[in-house]
């Protein structure tokens, strides 16, 4: 028997898989304005393409994030996409 000591032509493994990645530039027509909303830790989105909605600012794992501010049954609840988060109620005086 002969060993094979050399493999001409063909591609490694590695070359064979290897994935080229695009980096996205956000638009440069992409500006927002925020207003802070007094008493509360969030800020409201008042032009752009998210007007209306909401942004977290109060520090936590959602902080940055754009929500909407649904109140039902006298709750408040934020809606992050499928995630839902209700607010806890404010002591009564």
């Amino acid at each position: 028997m002969s060993e094979v000591t050399t493999v001409s032509g063909g591609t490694s493994p590695t070359s064979a898989t290897k994935k080229t990645t695009a980096t996205k530039k956000p638009a440069a027509s992409f500006k927002e304005t925020l207003e802070k909303v007094s008493g509360h830790k969030y800020a409201k989105i008042t032009d752009g393409p998210r007007r209306g909605e909401y942004v977290n600012q109060s520090g936590n794992d959602r902080d940055g994030q754009a929500f909407k501010l649904v109140e039902r049954g006298g709750h408040e609840y934020h809606v992050y996409g499928k995630i839902v988060v209700r607010v806890a109620d404010r002591p009564s005086k």
